[in-house]
């Protein structure tokens, strides 16, 4: 199945196509009536006492559904939060989701519930340095957001405490990535901020690309690609 997040003005809803011939599997609509409905966000597989959910955050709320059906497993509701760009990203038993704009938070959640969990499986929240475009990284229990302004933070991933912030130059589109234990994260304007994944702040390098950079960048094979608006690179060893 190909899952889709359709979460426009005018219509809501996820939908599954079956990838050998196009066709809906299921489709699932969200109920929610709000003034601003626009969303963007990826969907993300994830596997919970052995069974597996698609989460979908959107406008007003993130929602977790059956891969098969389509149908609802759980929902966390946050108001009029809209305009939600950042993918959720999941460990350490917690999925973490930020809630886009209007009521900009980013928060913890159990995925064990049934329902409307809201107030019953949500572990912590911060509305303090939220990212609105790139998405946030867990990594041995630490999550790591870079957000739009450029501000760097380390949380405690399990608590939300924060163990360091850095503000570093630029505004930031591209989602933070993580590789031998270092995380890179590049700015619009092509500098790429090489920090060690950690509860200190380390930098390791700062490479300039000197083009503008909304994409994120991805290492394979030991070599780095990065997309700018003019070329696409690849950088490593020839």
């Amino acid at each position: 199945l190909l899952v889709v997040t359709c979460d426009g003005q005018d219509v809501d809803y996820v939908v599954a196509l079956d990838t050998r011939n196009g066709k809906i599997a299921w489709k699932t609509d969200r109920t929610l009536e709000l003034p601003r409905k626009f969303s963007f966000s990826t969907p993300l597989v994830i596997e919970v006492k052995g069974r597996k959910q698609i989460v979908c955050p959107g406008t007003g709320l993130v929602a977790a559904y059956e891969p098969k059906t389509g149908k609802e497993i759980w929902r966390v509701l946050y108001g009029d939060g809209y305009s939600v760009i950042p993918r959720p990203v999941f460990g350490h038993g917690l999925v973490y989701v930020c809630s886009g704009w209007g009521v900009p938070t980013l928060f913890a959640s159990r995925p064990t519930g049934t329902g409307d969990v809201t107030d019953t499986h949500v572990k912590w929240r911060t509305n303090k340095l939220i990212t609105y475009v790139p998405s946030p990284l867990v990594h041995e229990g630490r999550l790591y957001v870079v957000n739009d302004d450029g501000i760097a933070r380390c949380l405690d991933a399990n608590t939300g405490k924060e163990f360091w912030k850095k503000r570093l130059d630029g505004k930031f589109s591209a989602s933070p990535l993580l590789a031998a234990g270092n995380i890179f994260a590049t700015s619009e304007e092509g500098t790429t901020f090489v920090f060690r994944a950690g509860p200190k702040y380390e930098l390791v390098s700062r490479n300039e690309i000197g083009e503008e950079c909304l994409a994120s960048p991805l290492i394979c094979g030991g070599r780095v690609f990065l997309r700018t608006g003019l070329h696409l690179y690849c950088l490593g060893d020839a």
